[in-house]
């Protein structure tokens, strides 16, 4: 990862969310004009209260700030070095680059590096980054199985209901499978372990033959090469993994299970100040919290929270840098009992600055200030040779 992935990654951004806003736009425009009504684009923001969008604003940044907090919470228990600063920079860098690369691969290895950066040890960051992702899988599947009961009672009712269905059934099947495999390397790492090197064989020989299908780009050759090369490396990777996160577990469950379960509270303040933006940009734009038509149950704010909570497990999934296209559409169909025309083009660009390109400014504020003195660049190959002599040893 380098200035110029990042480059390429925000011109992604950019261009597939300029061609999103085109198409929705003009779906308005041919909507408003099959009714006889003009287009109005102006009268998205006719009502606008500057207070609300400061205040979304201010709480889009607290999803940093929690994240930050709580990869300090578990990183402390682990290094006594790491400061509150560097690990909520840590987590704006990541939230940029994760934003800026297809399926988030530039976050982990840019959190490592900040972290490994300030002071922590490789083995230490990884320990964190992992216990991270659990409070994390937890929060996903809780608030899962949340929806599915809800579903199931009719107390939640979108549009596209069977589409959002079967894409809740993947991603909670993506994230109980991550969640089980965190809890067997906690529990028994033998039979982790020996699973991995079941599904590595089949897994083994579709990933050769995309790395095979990659040689004929001129641009992915030098690499597909180099990866065919080191045949069995992501699975001794993974294997390396397992102890090394059994190892820091156990340090947790002797002297880290305040500091495991403060994590999980910031988790959830993590997520619901993300999914609460949508909210107050409503009252920015001067409309009613309340839908036009039955959503599901609780207080508007909560309502608002549920619908995010799940349009969420379809960003995770997104394949394109930012979750770019998918975002936009999917949020213009899940907000639509609170979002009609004039207003769906003012919600979506406030929503899209607020809730995502926010933290992502203020990340990479951090990320070119690092890779203009090559620091934050340096530091990723120096953790993954790090990383490589570690495994040699």
């Amino acid at each position: 990862m380098n200035r110029r992935t990042l480059v390429r990654g925000i011109q992604l951004i950019v261009g597939i969310t300029l061609a999103t806003f085109t198409w929705l736009l003009y779906r308005s425009i041919r909507e408003d004009s099959a009714h006889g009504h003009p287009a109005d684009f102006a009268a998205g923001f006719a009502h606008i209260q500057p207070a609300w969008l400061v205040f979304a604003a201010v709480l889009a940044l607290q999803e940093g700030v929690f994240g930050g907090l709580r990869v300090f919470v578990l990183g402390r228990v682990l290094s006594s070095e790491l400061k509150v600063r560097t690990a909520i920079i840590s987590e704006f860098v990541l939230m940029f680059c994760a934003g800026v690369t297809p399926l988030q691969a530039g976050a982990a290895p840019s959190q490592v590096a900040v972290l490994a950066n300030g002071g922590m040890r490789l083995v230490d960051v990884a320990t964190a980054s992992l216990l991270t992702a659990l409070c994390t899988a937890t929060f996903f599947l809780a608030s899962a199985v949340a929806i599915f009961v809800l579903r199931a009672k009719g107390l939640f009712v979108v549009s596209d209901g069977p589409q959002l269905d079967w894409l809740l059934g993947l991603s909670v099947t993506i994230v109980g499978s991550s969640f089980l495999a965190l809890i067997l390397c906690a529990a028994y790492p033998p039979l982790l372990k020996a699973i991995i090197r079941v599904l590595a064989v089949p897994f083994g020989v579709i990933y050769r033959a995309l790395l095979r299908a990659l040689t004929v780009s001129r641009r992915m050759r030098t690499w597909a090469l180099a990866s065919l090369e080191k045949r069995g490396a992501v699975r001794d990777r993974l294997l390396l993994s397992v102890d090394e996160f059994n190892r820091g577990f156990h340090i947790y469950l002797w002297r880290g299970k305040i500091a495991y379960l403060t994590a999980q509270l910031l988790t959830v303040a993590f997520f619901c100040s993300r999914f609460a933006v949508a909210y107050f940009i409503l009252l920015g734009l001067g409309l009613p919290v309340t839908p036009k038509a039955f959503v599901t149950i609780g207080p508007p704010l909560v309502q608002v929270i549920l619908v995010q909570v799940l349009l969420n497990f379809a960003l995770y999934l997104s394949p394109t840098p930012g979750a770019s296209g998918v975002a936009e559409a999917g949020s213009s169909a899940i907000m639509s009992p609170w979002v009609q025309p004039p207003f769906v083009i003012a919600y979506l660009i406030l929503w899209r600055i607020l809730a995502m390109f926010l933290c992502m400014f203020v990340g990479g504020i951090y990320v070119f200030r690092y890779l203009g003195t090559d620091v934050l660049e340096q530091r990723i190959k120096a953790t993954e040779a790090e990383k490589r002599a570690l495994k040699a040893a």
